[in-house]
């Protein structure tokens, strides 16, 4: 029989094929849905694992009986297909379209005589009636029709089934399956399938989780050393066997179906566990080696303004940096003796750790000889990692008064050659002599003379280490009188700060230590004034500049804040702050007024300079504020004119925006542009130089002056915004040409440096609002300190969260959460 489609293209030849396709579907899927449901049963009781909990005769039974429901119901469902036609696939085209009268049919129709004009004109007709309206043919979804076969919805409980199940078996959805088709035929009681449950715990050091492994796993587990591992076998059989690259192990009974393992694992590559000759799982695992820390200098060891030892370190462990270690041993000595200075950390359990130490070693023999110095880092495994030596003199006071430098020569002669004692004992005996040298002080006397027998009666090494200790106390009292104490215990105090700190300590030894770090504090500045009271060579002819003294309460006001920090759980922003705090007592020098250099009276002409900048600053934020204020105002006044009258209306004078208002402004403008005019002619006599962003500040200031004038505050915006960027650009400009030129010089007053605003003097920040280094120049470790508004409301934070922990009515959820936020504390 010919094609009688052809006539209507391939498009709709391609389309009676899916149709005939929609039309097998809906005929074949409800006659299989009675086999698919037994293939669906099956897999069901393969991925929840029941079969092989069968005995084996009951499980092949059950396989057969659902391999022959499958065959008879495939059978008998295939048996009653019936064929599919073009004219069956055309109809269900036209039902799916909507078409009435079978166009389709009409159009592969033919004339059965010969027609003459008139009918073959209305047959023609006829078909392009009929063309027009199987334009958009449509095919339709195929319909499953299981309504009528499946009235209680047996389908959707075994899809339900199926998605259950295949989340159970998770990885081992293959092994189940195959269970489930191949039955145990050996006699006996039914065999549970083991179970088994393997988890590695790292050591608590490394701070890693725990890592579950199951069965199936493709990579390969990278574990770290010394992690334990612990398995538990769930089933009746033999003990397990624990296998480590061939290396076994049995597994401990806990009861008759349940076996335990645990080990340490330092070393492998391949896991396994077994069972009766069954392979339970076995994994891929990759010993992750805990290698030793690493140490260094960040730059060579130096010594500061007062003689202090300053290390600057880094050190960086796999898991964390346990402690730090400097040890100093005298460069060609060896007997082996040393020295061990502990460097305290920024935290605990640090991965990297950066930090500067400051000891003061003056007092020790060795100041003054050649040392060489290393670090040592340990981890929580006692492992060792050791820096490169350095070699370097270490630091010694310079002492003035020519008795303190003589004793403390003589004692650096013992600390060289021991056996030399006799000697400095007799030149010892010859400064005790003569007492007008030293003042006349019964101390010193008493001390040179027990200093001299002792060395004269006893060649002992405590007794020589005793006598250097008692002849460096003495130069000390001759040099400082009761300054070096304070100072010692100033230290003192210092480090253990920093180290209760780092390593969390509790609240109220934060407090007690942050207590009599204050109180140190007061009596070594006390000490302080009272040596510059008392030296003689004390000038009082030349004024001396309150920006650069550095007073008590400056620095009391900087331990205040560093409290305020602790308390608030800010600790680490607190052990920062006193890290400022120490650097700056380390760098504080000791000068009188009388020394100024003509170089340091350059640099306080650059601070008054920057600081007339910094108020510049100041005075144009505040009128740029103020444009903006009245620009928002007149907008807001305008939109309420006309929301109530219909017609705009302008501000009064008295209001913010009128004329009065803006021509106020606009003479302070002027007046912030005349301070420009005197800086820049300060800066042009005094340094020679005039940055060029105040030029350009100036001609934006002098556009924002007249926008004023016109009663424009929403014009001057922009001129006033570019003033404010060019004082800025000048000031950052300013302030680095000057560190080139002055260095050292370039300092900061100490109202600044105690991050005050003692006496109306700037904070610890540039006019840019940037933290300032020691040299003056700009700080790029951005450490952030929480003003007092945000101390205060961090404080209140903490508070109203221990007050809901008391709380005992409230969710235990909510309790634990509130309990985990006050450890962060």
């Amino acid at each position: 029989m010919a094609d009688r489609t052809q006539p209507l293209g391939p498009l709709f030849a391609a389309k009676l094929r899916l149709a005939s396709a929609a039309l097998w579907w809906e005929e074949v899927w409800p006659a299989l849905w009675p086999a698919a449901a037994i293939l669906a049963l099956l897999a069901v009781l393969g991925l929840f694992d029941l079969l092989p909990r069968l005995p084996g005769l009951a499980h092949a039974a059950i396989l057969l009986a659902l391999g022959a429901a499958f065959l008879i119901l495939a059978g008998v469902g295939l048996r009653g297909l019936a064929a599919i036609d073009r004219i069956a696939a055309s109809r269900r085209i036209e039902q799916a379209s909507g078409l009435l009268h079978r166009p389709l049919q009409a159009l592969a129709d033919q004339p059965g005589v010969p027609l003459d004009v008139p009918s073959t004109r209305l047959w023609e007709a006829h078909k392009r009636r009929m063309g027009a309206m199987v334009r958009h043919l449509r095919v339709g979804m195929p319909r499953a029709g299981l309504a009528g076969r499946d009235p209680w919805g047996l389908r959707a409980v075994l899809a339900i089934l199926l998605v259950i199940g295949a989340i159970d078996a998770g990885d081992e959805w293959r092994d189940r399956l195959l269970r489930a088709v191949t039955p145990s035929l050996s006699a006996g009681a039914p065999v549970v399938a083991a179970s088994l449950d393997i988890w590695v715990t790292p050591p608590e050091y490394t701070g890693l989780p725990p890592q579950f492994l199951r069965t199936g796993m493709a990579e390969t587990v990278h574990i770290p050393t010394g992690s334990k591992l612990i398995a538990q076998v769930h089933g009746p059989g033999s003990a397990p066997l624990l296998s480590i690259d061939g290396r076994t192990g049995k597994f401990e009974a806990a009861d008759k179906e349940d076996f335990q393992v645990s080990t340490m694992l330092t070393r492998g590559s391949r896991l396994e566990i077994s069972q009766d000759g069954a392979v339970l799982g076995s994994w891929s695992i990759a010993i992750v080696p805990d290698h030793p820390p690493t140490v260094a200098f960040v730059k060579p060891p130096e010594a500061t303004a007062r003689k202090a030892l300053a290390l600057n370190f880094q050190a960086a462990d796999d898991y964390g940096v346990e402690d730090v270690k400097a040890v100093i041993t005298r460069a060609g000595d060896k007997s082996g003796a040393a020295l061990a200075l502990d460097l305290p950390l920024p935290g605990v359990h640090l991965k990297s750790a950066h930090a500067v130490s400051y000891h003061d070693l003056t007092p020790h023999p060795w100041a003054g000889l050649p040392v060489e110095i290393r670090l040592v880092a340990s981890d929580a495994l006692h492992q060792k990692g050791e820096s490169e030596a350095v070699r370097m003199t270490l630091p010694e006071r310079v002492f003035k008064d020519p008795v303190a430098r003589a004793i403390i020569d003589q004692r650096k002669e013992l600390a060289k050659n021991p056996n030399s004692r006799l000697a400095v004992a007799e030149i010892l005996g010859d400064l005790r002599s003569r007492p007008q040298l030293y003042r006349n002080d019964a101390v010193v006397f008493l001390a040179l003379r027990v200093a001299q027998e002792e060395l004269r009666q006893s060649g002992d090494p405590q007794a020589i280490a005793e006598v250097e200790r008692l002849l460096w106390d003495t130069a000390l009292r001759i040099e400082d009188g009761q300054t070096p104490l304070a100072e010692r215990e100033l230290r003192q105090l210092e480090r253990q700060l920093q180290d209760a700190l780092a390593k969390n300590a509790p609240d109220a030894e934060i407090d007690r230590l942050m207590s009599q770090l204050q109180q140190a504090l007061d009596r070594y500045l006390q000490a302080l004034a009272q040596k510059a009271m008392t030296n003689p060579n004390r000038p009082e002819q030349q004024p001396v500049d309150p920006s650069q003294m550095l007073t008590s309460r400056d620095l009391q006001q900087m331990l205040n804040r560093a409290r305020e920090l602790a308390r608030s759980g800010n600790r680490d922003q607190a052990r920062q702050l006193l890290s400022q705090l120490q650097n700056m007592l380390e760098n504080m020098r000791m000068a009188t007024p009388g020394e100024m250099s003509q170089q340091s009276r350059a640099a306080q002409q650059a601070q008054q300079a920057l600081h007339g900048m910094n108020d510049l600053m100041k005075r144009q934020q505040q009128l740029l504020d103020r444009s903006f204020r009245a620009e928002q105002q007149a907008r807001e006044d305008t939109l309420d004119q006309l929301g109530q009258l219909g017609q705009p209306a302008r501000p009064g004078p008295g209001q913010p925006g009128g004329r009065a208002d803006m021509n106020d402004a606009a003479g302070q403008q002027e007046a912030v542009r005349h301070s420009l005019g005197r800086l820049m002619q300060q800066l042009g006599e005094g340094f020679g130089d005039i940055p060029d962003p105040l030029g350009r500040a100036d001609q934006a200031m002098r556009n924002a002056t007249g926008a004023l004038r016109a009663g424009r505050p929403g014009a001057a915006i922009s001129p006033q915004t570019d003033a404010l960027d060019q004082l800025q650009q000048a000031a950052r400009s300013f302030a680095k040409q000057m560190q080139q030129r002055l260095g050292g010089a370039w300092g900061r007053p100490a109202d600044e440096r105690a991050g005050t605003q003692g006496r109306g003097g700037p904070a610890d920040r540039d006019p840019l609002g940037r933290p300032l280094a020691n040299g003056g120049n700009y700080d790029e470790s951005d450490v952030k300190i929480p003003d007092a508004g945000g101390l205060q409301r961090a404080r209140q934070i903490l508070d109203e969260l221990r007050r809901r922990a008391g709380e005992r009515d409230r969710p235990e959820i909510e309790r634990d959460y509130i309990d985990r936020l006050l450890k962060q504390f």
